[in-house]
């Protein structure tokens, strides 16, 4: 197994480019490990208060399957 090392970017498709000096490994299985700086990470908007909101549905507004749980609580 060969490790190669190199620094590049992620387009905004999640294509991952190598520079053409790796093209020995176009078309190859590999194992990619990614290291992000934490201000790549952070960079989103983050969660939203209400960024949910019409994804989740209620079947039924009930209590009674919280009596599972009363020897826990």
């Amino acid at each position: 197994m060969e490790t190669i090392k190199f620094e590049t970017i992620v387009d905004n498709k999640g294509a991952i480019h190598l520079p053409e000096e790796f093209r020995h490994a176009y078309g190859k299985h590999v194992r990619l490990v990614l290291s992000l700086k934490a201000q790549d990470i952070t960079r989103g908007k983050g969660r939203q208060p209400g960024s949910a909101k019409g994804i989740l549905k209620v079947l039924s507004e009930d209590d009674e399957h919280l009596n599972d749980f009363k020897e826990y609580m």
